[in-house]
């Protein structure tokens, strides 16, 4: 069984050769945009600068730098915090979280921060050009994005900031939404301008304005929630819905995209469309796109016999934030989810294959332009208990074997697990990160349509 999946840890200690800055004229067209190679991703999110402190798990940049590298990652998917380029200091406070206490989670800090942004974000991209790692430049800080832009009739409440998962605390009354997301995509420009000269646009491999755009449309733009809220007309179609609901994203993201776009057009730098669920892709872009960076965080399969055996774990088990997860039985809950996922395997990958053949389908915009495909958060499920009660076995195989799916399928970028970064002691497996990026690099896609 443990030979089934890249769980094994093949030429532990390997480094993987560095990407390559210059892509071949012969390069094959499953390669990423502008390279002769795939993208493997690690998604080190907002994490790297937050934890980077004394003590947090970023303690020593570099180490992590070099360390990805060593697991067969080229390329790192972070926050670089676009607005908060513009401030001299940035300050974030400590959050209600104990190391050695709580469970590890995103964004995990036990101090006050207190930073300039600007000058971290070029440190990193030294520590990426030294160590032959690119950047995928996202945001997720939408909150303080757009307080930033100081509109005056945005409707704001609540915290300054959505990194962690609060609620949106931001409104955008319907015939604001061009100028805001305008304004939104200039707050960028003016940190691109910055990032430039101190030569971190050079090591981007794409700029992603807004992480899951409609996570935030959802609960932040008036004209999504009233479409959502709207009572359908009789005769009105689910198709009809839809399309009126990509019509609005569409509007959206070209708002904010197309600033960014005229600003780096010179840098020859892709723009990409953050998604969340499988969406209709080329109906939410314009051609301004070039990226579409598909999301898929499932939970495990489960019939009733799993459904028993999850009761006995906690309310609502297997599902629950980490706050959640840490009033689990974490022995009971790994056993529960390991003879789920072992039981229900097959279905488990055929779910993974169908979902991607899928979301291939919808990346041929109506002019014929065909996104390029990456997908940095998956394969499910969405938070894990990283405790020494739980254990990484099933998990490790079903990620891996999902990447081997993905690996035959045309997509230019991918990565291995959605917890593939230093706050996770799955980090620590150096063999499993090296084979399945190595694989993934090295595999040729089966259908290339």
């Amino acid at each position: 069984m443990k030979g089934a999946a890249l769980a094994a840890p093949l030429a532990f200690g390997m480094q993987s050769a560095a990407p390559q800055d210059h892509p071949s004229t012969t390069a094959p067209m499953w390669n990423y945009l502008g390279k002769s190679t795939r993208l493997s991703i690690a998604m080190w999110d907002f994490s790297w600068l937050l934890a980077h402190y004394p003590g947090g798990a970023y303690e020593d940049l570099e180490q992590r730098v070099a360390e990805a590298a060593d697991r067969g990652y080229n390329t790192l998917r972070v926050d670089c915090f676009p607005s908060r380029i513009l401030e001299s200091e940035s300050t974030f406070p400590k959050r209600n979280w104990i190391p050695g206490v709580n469970l590890p989670q995103w964004g995990e800090y036990a101090v006050d921060r207190a930073c300039n942004v600007r000058s971290e974000v070029a440190s990193l991209a030294v520590l990426c050009r030294k160590h032959g790692i690119w950047l995928g430049l996202d945001s997720w800080d939408k909150t303080h994005m757009f307080r930033s832009a100081k509109l005056p009739f945005l409707e704001t409440s609540g915290a300054p900031s959505i990194l962690l998962g609060l609620p949106n605390s931001i409104r955008i009354p319907e015939g604001k939404e061009e100028q805001a997301f305008t304004a939104y995509g200039e707050i960028w420009v003016q940190a691109l301008k910055l990032m430039r000269e101190d030569g971190v646009l050079e090591r981007a491999v794409w700029i992603a304005p807004m992480n899951e755009v409609p996570h935030f449309g959802g609960g932040s733009v008036e004209e999504v929630i009233a479409l959502q809220k709207k009572p359908k007309s009789e005769g009105e179609t689910k198709l009809e819905s839809a399309a009126e609901l990509d019509a609005i994203y569409r509007r959206l993201n070209n708002y904010m995209g197309a600033p960014i776009k005229s600003e780096v057009a010179k840098d020859g730098i892709p723009l990409s469309y953050s998604s969340i669920n499988l969406e209709n892709y080329s109906a939410r872009v314009t051609d301004i796109y070039d990226v579409v960076d598909i999301h898929f965080m499932p939970q495990v399969i489960q019939d009733d016999e799993d459904k028993r055996a999850f009761q006995s774990v906690g309310p609502g088990a297997p599902n629950g934030n980490f706050q959640v997860l840490e009033t689990f039985d974490l022995k009971a809950f790994s056993k529960a989810w390991d003879n789920a996922c072992r039981r229900h395997y097959p279905a488990m990958l055929e779910r993974v294959s169908s979902y991607f053949k899928t979301a291939l389908e919808r990346t041929t915009l109506p002019s014929g332009k065909r996104l390029q495909a990456i997908i940095t958060e998956c394969y499910g499920s969405l938070e894990w208990p990283d405790s020494p009660e739980v254990s990484w076995e099933w998990y490790k195989r079903y990620n891996a074997d999902a990447l081997r799916i993905v690996a035959s399928m045309n997509f230019t970028g991918a990565s291995l697990s959605n917890f593939g970064e230093p706050l996770f002691t799955l980090w620590d497996d150096l063999g499993w990160h090296w084979a399945g990026n190595s694989y993934f690099r090295a595999a040729s896609p089966t259908s290339r349509a």
